[in-house]
């Protein structure tokens, strides 16, 4: 058994659950320490210790984390812990770990972000794309309710195409607005486009980028939301959460629209 400690919105100290860990892991873990205590005689198992053997408190774990992320090129001092949670998250998600246990595991009061970690899964989305992508009826409506039909970038003039920002990053070439030139549309750009009928993606178009953009700005809605306590009620995650499935939607319709005129071309 192993201790995990996590730490529920409105706690001021972790709280410490036996947690099961693989019987490889444990027999690491048993090898860590032993080491530890041969090199420096100690009586305890402590996991992290000085160059002199001594345990290493939760700062210093830190500050030695902090220098580990630095060499490996990434520098966010401030974001350690948020960076290793994400992680284990992800991981867990990666490995198909459900909803609940993720939750659990990283203390959260709801599975909210737990079921974004899932979304944000390669694996999964490909397996939900490919299967709704084969059903006739999820076909019917997303192309009677998402976009207008997909169009080659080649015959759009240039003053229909639609680009904008998400999370900071410019994004363009991703389609083509049947609005009347120079209209200007009363919703945002891009965030909208893929619910809506009048945009036009490009068979071609950069979807993927645009997925990945709202994933990581739906993380930073998590991220924020999990600090204020409000992640079960919060529209601007759900919002995030329905565009990348529409987003995902529109990514299968463009490959399949790909195949469809790759096999009329042979």
């Amino acid at each position: 058994m192993a201790t995990h400690g996590q730490k529920k919105i409105g706690q001021r100290r972790p709280e410490r659950r036996p947690r099961k860990i693989t019987t490889r892991l444990g027999e690491k873990i048993s090898k860590h320490v032993s080491d530890i205590q041969r090199r420096f005689g100690v009586d305890c198992g402590p996991l992290f210790v000085s160059l002199n053997g001594r345990r290493l408190s939760v700062k210093e774990i830190g500050i030695g984390l902090k220098h580990e992320l630095h060499k490996a090129g990434i520098n966010k001092p401030n974001q350690v812990t948020m960076l290793l949670r994400h992680h284990l998250g992800q991981g867990l998600a990666d490995q198909g770990a459900s909803a609940d246990m993720i939750a659990e595991l990283l203390g959260h009061n709801s599975t909210v972000a737990a079921c974004a970690y899932i979304t944000a899964t390669p694996n999964i989305a490909r397996i939900k794309e490919k299967a709704l992508g084969k059903s006739p009826s999820y076909q019917r409506i997303m192309h009677s309710l998402l976009t207008g039909e997909i169009v080659q970038r080649r015959n759009i003039v240039p003053e229909r195409a639609i680009s904008g920002l998400i999370d900071t990053q410019y994004i363009g070439d991703i389609g083509a607005c049947a609005l009347p030139v120079h209209t200007h549309c009363p919703y945002n750009p891009v965030y909208a486009c893929y619910t809506c009928r009048k945009f036009h993606p490009f068979a071609d178009g950069r979807h993927e980028q645009v997925k990945e953009a709202l994933q990581r700005e739906a993380q930073r809605f998590i991220d924020i939301a999990e600090k204020a306590g409000d992640l079960i009620h919060n529209r601007p995650l759900a919002q995030h959460q329905t565009t990348i499935l529409a987003v995902s939607a529109t990514i299968e319709r463009c490959r399949q629209h790909r195949e469809v005129a790759a096999d009329e071309s042979d």
